[in-house]
């Protein structure tokens, strides 16, 4: 710097005048040099300054937020918003044909278990039953009636499929029969024995043939005179107490006995029709055995001449002639008896008996249910009444809807974003009109529905997913078909390492967070787990006690970075 003084004053030396004008000089030189001494200092100053800002901005710029990870617990929840059903309901109809008498209640009433809702006038009631009394009488005896020609329709079916058979066996051995004596009769002798022998040896297979079927019949024959004996003991039992029942004078008493003895009566005619048809059924084998038997003989003894092979030709055409005719018969009763009553027939004329029969109660029972009246069979709310005071009612008609307040769901509508999520059985969080119920996951819809409109976390599509959340705990403050929001836990992870989503990022890579190594910055792949607005569950990737950068702001992957501690709250 005094160089430059130097400088300066040098030029100015050249006028010599005085040495008075010296110091006037010097004092010139002092007002330049003084100006210019602090204008050098202050770009001096100014520029360390400088050099030292850009260094603490270059460390500024390069300083990021890490958070520590830590271990806790994450759950992931579903919120949407829901209508309260009743998860019970239950249409009340009319027990008599009478009328209203009372019927004290209104849609939206709450009643409680137990509560009279409904009386009845049961003036005319005897008169309004005693057709369907009658009615009930006429279908059960042209059932009865229907029943035993369908048993004779059987019977006779059974007897012809068993006669078709043995009569196909009889036919081909006479046209066997035939055949030889035919051959006998041209001359041939040893065909004629031949022909003796081999029909002896078919007749007696025809033989023991029937006989094995005889033994069965005879069985069969046993086990039904044992089941008619049984139900001749039964009608007799009957009788008595029917006797006994009409003697006593008591109405009740003897319609349930004339009940047993009418009971009693079919069956004794059912047994003895079975039994009957089995028993000309064993006759009937046992007459064929003894022609069988009695031909065997004929055969064994038959060494006439061709006469009497002729003579015995003609008779055996005959024979075949008429058990042709006889199969003939028999095979159309067994295809083509029109009389049978079929299994689905009989099942459908028993239904409406029993049907007629639950229309109409008898008059007792009728009278009885008339004055207990209706009333609430459990907790509830009446969503629906059909019926007023002084109405005549039939019976079966609807009275009212009765809707349960201690079974209640909330219906929801899930999109197809979040369904996946939810599951039967997951646990929920309901609340409604200022109270917290707890809920459970209790149905999910395998069927999608359009244009179903939902509200929940999610984007809602225009196909969404009908599920039904249970309440566990509802009480008298619920009210049905008023909107509820639900709170479902769809997953949750404790004591697990986890990230605030404002760390977590997904690339075209799949999902990673930022982390400083050697002092670089660099992507770290990671897997997540439970997610839930705040926070997400990692399985792999890192680890507690490791540092994560949140936000690496206008850095990119390589860059240097200093680490500085984050106040994010974990």
């Amino acid at each position: 710097m005094k160089k430059k003084i130097l400088k300066v004053l040098i030029p100015r030396k050249k006028k010599e005048t005085s040495k008075v004008a010296i110091p006037r000089k010097k004092k010139k030189i002092l007002k330049v040099v003084i100006p210019i001494v602090v204008v050098v200092g202050l770009v001096g100053t100014i520029t360390v300054k400088n050099a030292e800002s850009a260094a603490k901005a270059v460390i500024e710029a390069m300083k990021v937020e890490a958070i520590t990870v830590e271990k806790g617990d994450v759950s992931q929840i579903i919120e949407t918003n829901g209508v309260v059903v009743s998860g019970e309901q239950k249409t009340i109809f009319s027990p008599v044909n009478a009328k209203i008498e009372l019927a004290d209640f209104q849609a939206g009433d709450l009643v409680k278990e137990g509560q009279k809702l409904i009386t009845f006038n049961l003036k005319d009631l005897e008169e309004q039953n005693q057709k369907a009394e009658l009615t009930i009488k006429a279908n059960e005896l042209g059932y009865q009636d229907t029943l035993n020609k369908s048993y004779e329709a059987a019977a006779r079916q059974a007897e012809a499929r068993s006669q078709v058979d043995s009569l196909q066996s009889q036919v081909d051995a006479k046209r066997q029969e035939a055949a030889d004596l035919t051959a006998a009769i041209a001359g041939d002798a040893q065909a004629q024995a031949e022909a003796a022998q081999r029909q002896m040896g078919e007749v007696n297979v025809q033989i023991e043939s029937l006989q094995k079927d005889l033994e069965k019949a005879l069985k069969t024959l046993d086990k039904l005179k044992v089941k008619y004996d049984k139900a001749v003991e039964e009608q007799q039992i009957a009788q008595v107490n029917f006797d006994a029942a009409a003697a006593s004078g008591e109405t009740e008493e003897l319609e349930k006995a004339r009940e047993a003895l009418n009971k009693a009566n079919a069956k004794v005619t059912e047994t003895e029709r079975a039994y009957q048809a089995q028993k000309e059924i064993t006759d009937n084998l046992n007459n064929q055995i003894v022609e069988l038997q009695t031909s065997l003989g004929e055969i064994g003894t038959n060494n006439g001449t061709n006469a009497e092979l002729q003579q015995r030709l003609e008779t055996v055409q005959a024979e075949l002639a008429q058990l042709e005719g006889n199969l003939e018969s028999q095979r159309v009763i067994a295809e083509t008896d029109a009389g049978t009553l079929s299994n689905e027939a009989r099942a459908q004329m028993q239904a409406n008996n029993n049907l007629a029969e639950l229309e109409s109660k008898s008059l007792e029972e009728l009278i009885e249910a008339g004055k207990q009246g209706v009333s609430a069979e459990f907790n509830g709310v009446i969503s629906e009444k059909q019926v007023l005071e002084g109405a005549l009612v039939s019976q079966g008609m609807q009275l009212f809807t009765l809707q349960s307040i201690d079974n209640v769901n909330v219906e929801i509508t899930l999109s197809k974003n979040v369904y996946d999520k939810v599951k039967e059985g997951q646990k929920a969080e309901i609340i409604l009109a200022g109270n917290n119920y707890k809920g459970t996951v209790s149905r999910i819809s395998r069927i999608a529905m359009d244009g179903i409109a939902g509200s929940n976390q999610a984007a809602v599509s225009s196909a969404s997913i009908k599920a039904t959340v249970h309440i566990d705990n509802p009480d008298n403050n619920i009210f049905l078909g008023v909107d509820a929001k639900v709170k479902i836990l769809a997953a949750e992870a404790k004591d697990v390492v986890i990230l605030p989503t404002e760390a977590i990022n997904i690339g075209k890579d799949g999902t990673f967070c930022w982390i400083c190594q050697d002092g670089l910055l660099k992507k770290q792949a990671i897997t997540t787990g439970v997610t839930s607005d705040e926070c997400a569950e990692i399985t792999e990737g890192i680890e507690a006690g490791e540092q994560v950068i949140a936000d690496p702001e206008n850095h990119e992957e390589g860059d240097k970075i200093l680490i500085t501690e984050s106040n994010i709250e974990e």
